[in-house]
Formats: C-alpha cells, sequence, structure tokens
C-alpha cells in the first residue's frame, strides 16, 4: 500500500497547469492512479477564511481514497471554529495544518489552542509546515516562525496531541529527528525536499544522505511519513526518490502507509 500523506490540488510553474480546481483535481487523480497510489491526503492552502477549504472538500466528494487536511488561518472567528470542529465531527477533515512561517506566529501561540483542542477531542492530528517558506506564496513569509525546535513545546505540553512536521523541517533535519526521538507524538513527513524530476542531482544525494542520518540518530521506528508536495515533484519522481533511501523493509512499510495509519484515521 501506498498512502501520499501530503499533496496539494494546485499548480505551479513548471507543472502541468489547468484553469479550475476540477481539472487540477483531475491530474492529481492520473498521477495517483499511474503509479499505484492507494490514498491520497490532500492539503488545503492558507486561505482567508475557511474559504479554500471548503472549496476543496466540494471537489474531493465522493472520493473515498482522498482525504482533506484543513488549512489554518490563524485570525480566524468563532464562526470559523464551529466550522472546523463540524467538518472534523462529519469526517470531512483528517487533520489541520498551521502556516507559521507565513502568518508570523509561533506554535505556542495561545490562538492555536481551541484548534489544539477540537483535535484531541476527536483524535485527529495537527500539521505544521516547517523548515523553509517559500517567498513567492504570500508576501514577506519569516522562517523563525517554521524552525522545528518551535514544535517541542507544544508537543510536550500536550502529549496526547498528534503533531506531523511537514517537510522535515528541511533544512534543519537534524533538530526535526531530536523531536522525534525525543516525543513519542510527533512524525514528520519527507514531502518537498526534491523539486520537479530534479532527483539524481547533488541536492537530490544530499536529501537522501540526510534523511539517512536522521533515520540512524532516531532508530528503527523512524516516524516518517510518505508525502510528495504534489505538484512540486511528480509522484514519478518522488516514489523513485523514496524507495531509493536506505531502509529496511519494515521500514519502508512504516514510511508509505503504516506511520500514515498511526496517524490518520483513513
Amino acid at each position: 500500500m501506498i498512502i501520499d500523506a501530503h499533496t496539494h490540488i494546485g499548480t505551479l510553474p513548471g507543472n502541468p497547469k489547468k484553469e479550475s480546481l476540477e481539472e487540477n483535481f483531475a491530474l492529481l487523480l492520473k498521477e495517483a492512479r499511474e503509479n499505484n497510489v492507494d490514498h491520497l491526503v490532500v492539503i488545503a492552502g492558507l486561505g482567508h477564511s475557511n474559504d479554500r477549504t471548503a472549496s476543496i472538500l466540494d471537489v474531493v466528494s465522493g472520493h473515498q481514497n482522498v482525504h482533506v487536511i484543513a488549512g489554518v488561518n490563524i485570525a480566524y472567528s468563532s464562526e470559523y471554529l464551529e466550522q472546523l470542529e463540524d467538518w472534523v465531527k462529519t469526517k470531512q477533515i483528517v487533520g489541520v495544518k498551521f502556516y507559521t512561517g507565513y502568518q508570523h506566529f509561533y506554535p505556542s501561540d495561545k490562538r492555536c489552542a481551541p484548534i489544539y483542542d477540537i483535535a484531541l477531542r476527536h483524535n485527529i492530528p495537527v500539521i505544521f509546515h516547517s523548515g523553509d517558506t517559500l517567498a513567492n506564496y504570500v508576501k514577506n513569509p519569516k522562517v523563525k516562525y517554521s524552525h522545528p525546535l518551535h514544535i517541542d513545546e507544544v508537543a510536550a505540553d500536550y502529549p496526547d496531541l498528534k503533531i506531523v512536521i511537514a517537510h522535515m523541517g528541511n533544512p534543519w533535519l537534524v533538530d526535526c529527528a531530536e523531536l522525534l526521538y525525543k516525543n513519542p507524538n510527533v512524525y514528520a513527513d519527507i514531502s518537498g525536499l526534491i523539486v520537479g524530476e530534479d532527483l539524481n542531482t547533488p541536492y537530490g544525494e544530499l536529501m537522501k544522505k540526510r534523511i539517512k542520518e536522521m533515520v540512524d540518530y532516531i532508530g528503527p521506528e523512524h516516524k516518517l511519513l510518505y508525502g510528495t508536495d504534489y505538484p512540486v515533484a511528480s509522484m514519478n519522481a518522488y516514489l523513485e526518490f523514496a524507495r531509493s533511501l536506505e531502509l529496511s523493509p519494515e521500514g519502508k512499510d512504516d514510511l508509505f502507509f503504516k506511520n500514515a495509519l498511526r496517524v490518520f484515521t483513513i
């Protein structure tokens, strides 16, 4: 089984581009079918309210192997929280994602607490965009807010809260490894480390080496999830990248689906 735990419905320069969410979703499904990916976890981007997540939910409706993560806007209203919890109760979303570096707040910000409480009540994970931030995604992103070490405070204060560090906090993979080693409730996905088809480049080889070092630090129970960050990279290229990692057969099973099943209710 393969679960892609970090995808998006959208386009970037150099990727196939269509005019609507429906057409871009069709491209995502096509890549998944061609590469024998069994489940997709689609992460909604950062909208002004719940509008982006609502649009994604409309598009994927009826696809039982497609699951949605709500994108959290930290400038929320009470109505926003009510809608978020309703989506969780009705199993329309399987997690929430925070964009700390893009909205300039730390994971320990008091505004996050009500959303952590929703996640705890319903046993869903919270995901943090971590590490590098795209300068062209929003104006003036700041990486100091997306350093993975800031997540440790939340992991320690909420030991029953399932947490996923997106992109392994790249370039701070060692710091991310320490959080996974220290905190039983923290996982990380390997998405977005390779861009486009850039697999066999010096940078691609560096990423393989760093992931091996990370796994050696954490131990066999590495708590890593497979994810592509599609459309940042094609599914074909990312599967080749993930399969080339120096993991045991059991470690690859954990990477490709078992850890995702431990994190998400899908």
